[in-house]
């Protein structure tokens, strides 16, 4: 386990910690750690009283679960804490969408079919993406039990992919508390980066506890 030696680091969520955050919203121990750290407007250093505050675990299981997350890559430690930027989403929306995309074109669409944000797309293109996402998610929830139960398949997301498998245009679907919106992202995606976890943290910090 974490040894006293990190104790009041400043934990921050990695791109496969938010992604893992917002996969579904399948209620598990890890997601609503991994989603509360996310949702914060301040950074916040490492305890073992932080984990048990938001999780309601013991010490001991709480200390369990931080360390497992951790050794998958989900937080990493520093000793510095991290500049949150909280300008508004519509503010953040033109420098952060641009980065998830090999091309710079994106959208973010709300399970309603309405588009939140835009680069690279013309306007009636993005609204009609955007319309198409509602039904995506739709579909996938009238098939959820043979996907999710019978199959297995984690995640909600569609791609439509050239003769390769390489993806001309992906609908990736994201958890953010009762709320789902899609990153619909023109050709390869590039989520691993500091601009997913910003804007999942600002998608968090406006919609957890909707």
């Amino acid at each position: 386990m974490l040894d006293e030696s990190y104790r009041n680091q400043y934990v921050q969520v990695t791109p496969a910690g938010a992604y893992y955050a917002t996969l579904n919203s399948a209620a598990d121990d890890a997601r609503t750690l991994l989603l509360q750290l996310l949702s914060a407007d301040i950074a916040l250093p490492y305890s073992n009283a932080l984990i048990t505050g938001i999780t309601g675990l013991s010490p001991e299981p709480a200390a369990e679960l931080f360390d497992r997350l951790y050794r998958k890559g989900f937080f990493e430690l520093f000793k510095q804490p991290a500049t949150i930027v909280d300008e508004g989403l519509e503010k953040m929306l033109p420098e952060l969408l641009p980065a998830l995309s090999s091309t710079g074109r994106v959208v973010l669409a709300d399970d309603q079919g309405f588009c939140l944000g835009c680069v690279g797309f013309e306007e009636p293109h993005a609204e009609a993406l955007s319309a198409m996402t509602a039904d995506l998610i739709m579909l996938y929830e009238r098939h959820h039990d043979l996907l999710a139960q019978q199959l297995g398949v984690d995640g909600e997301s569609w791609g439509l992919l050239d003769p390769l498998g390489q993806s001309q245009l992906g609908f990736w679907v994201v958890h953010i508390g009762s709320k789902k919106f899609a990153l619909i992202i023109d050709e390869a995606p590039q989520l691993n980066q500091a601009a997913t976890v910003e804007l999942l943290s600002a998608l968090a910090r406006r919609y957890i506890g909707f």
